[in-house]
């Protein structure tokens, strides 16, 4: 097996990964939507209904694991929401529960910490894994680079 052939193997596998994070990340979704379905099927009220969301998205090799807020407007019997980005910290891929607090309903927000928790190891990772991908692309493109040299120099040699 020649270098290309072992790390496009290799970028199978990272790309695997990435399907697995993904896969635990839709697991913690799952978990807290369920949570907040089953308090939500005995509240009474709009008031005390959740006003944050989850999404885990991915597109190619990118993880999109991300809290959104929603905000109601206007009168009652004719409501509209909007969808609100919550920023989450660049160092450290979490969000704040300072941040998760101003939508979170206090019912919710001690479930929302945990699967932030757990989201952000699972940001993490994915980022390293991407990172990695990276590499090994860099690493196909030299060793292409560099095989195409070995055959300009073998049609010197003859």
């Amino acid at each position: 097996m020649n270098d290309v052939n072992l790390y496009q193997a290799s970028i199978e596998a990272l790309e695997t990964c990435i399907g697995e994070l993904h896969d635990q990340a839709a697991n913690v979704s799952d978990a807290y939507l369920k949570f907040v379905d089953h308090v939500e099927a005995n509240a009474k009220g709009w008031q005390s209904r959740s006003t944050l969301q989850l999404s885990c998205t991915r597109k190619g090799n990118h993880l999109d694991l991300k809290w959104t807020g929603v905000k109601w407007y206007g009168k009652q019997s004719a409501r509209t929401s909007i969808r609100v980005s919550i920023p989450k910290n660049t160092t450290t891929m979490a969000y704040t529960e300072d941040k998760l607090k101003v939508f979170a309903k206090e019912w919710e927000i001690e479930e929302v910490m945990k699967a932030e928790q757990k989201l952000q190891v699972i940001r993490r990772k994915s980022r390293h894994i991407v990172k990695a991908i990276i590499s090994v692309r860099n690493a196909i493109r030299v060793a292409k680079a560099n095989s195409e040299t070995d055959m300009y120099e073998d049609e010197d040699q003859e």
